[in-house]
């Protein structure tokens, strides 16, 4: 006899029984917390780690950080092109997201064509590099096909900040950024009419 009364048959039944409950609960535990189409984390996962970063901000004063993005043109790719085509770009959004941030960072998809990112351990002006290194290198998404455009925010704690300030002032930069894009865009095609006349 074994463990508690098991023979050895019956323990190699119990840990495969056991192995098998491990794995279904990472399943779960993965579509929980994963967005299904990029696999990039969601938003549930973002709140719950942007919650604890604050915690840690905290007690330990550690510098926290977030970029809001948004697909520009991404209504009229998935109204021109089908839903495939939009499904394929937020995949390739989410990719070029993952490669231009650290292992430490958190890119999310928030729903719809909107992502946001985490960054933990980084201050105001570190993460202007890092809103300044993802417009550098929007180019790149057109070399795999994707010709949009992402308008950004940022924002970094401040004493007096919580999870939906701290997003508010993010989003709200964001829809500045993309404010001021169909503004140089309308521009632009009043000189082109003005110029053909």
């Amino acid at each position: 006899m074994g463990i508690m009364g098991f023979t050895s048959e019956q323990l190699d039944i119990l840990k495969g029984e056991l192995e098998s409950l491990r794995k279904e609960n990472e399943r779960l535990l993965a579509l929980a917390y994963r967005d299904p189409l990029t696999g990039l984390r969601n938003r549930r996962c973002f709140s719950e780690r942007l919650a604890e970063e604050l915690c840690r901000h905290q007690r330990r004063h550690a510098p926290v950080s977030v970029i809001c993005l948004d697909v520009n043109g991404f209504k009229h790719l998935n109204d021109t092109k089908g839903h495939l085509a939009g499904d394929s770009a937020l995949v390739g959004v989410g990719q070029f997201l993952e490669t231009l941030t650290r292992a430490e960072d958190l890119c999310c998809r928030m729903g719809g064509d909107e992502f946001a990112v985490l960054l933990p351990d980084t201050d105001a002006a570190q993460c202007r590099v890092v809103v300044q290194r993802i417009r550098a290198r929007l180019g790149d998404l057109s070399e795999h096909g994707l010709h949009l455009g992402l308008s950004l925010g940022s924002a970094t704690f401040r004493p007096g900040d919580d999870e939906v300030s701290l997003l508010s002032r993010a989003d709200e930069e964001m829809y500045s950024d993309k404010r001021a894009l169909h503004q140089r865009r309308a521009h632009l095609e009043a000189g082109h009419r003005a110029s053909a006349a």
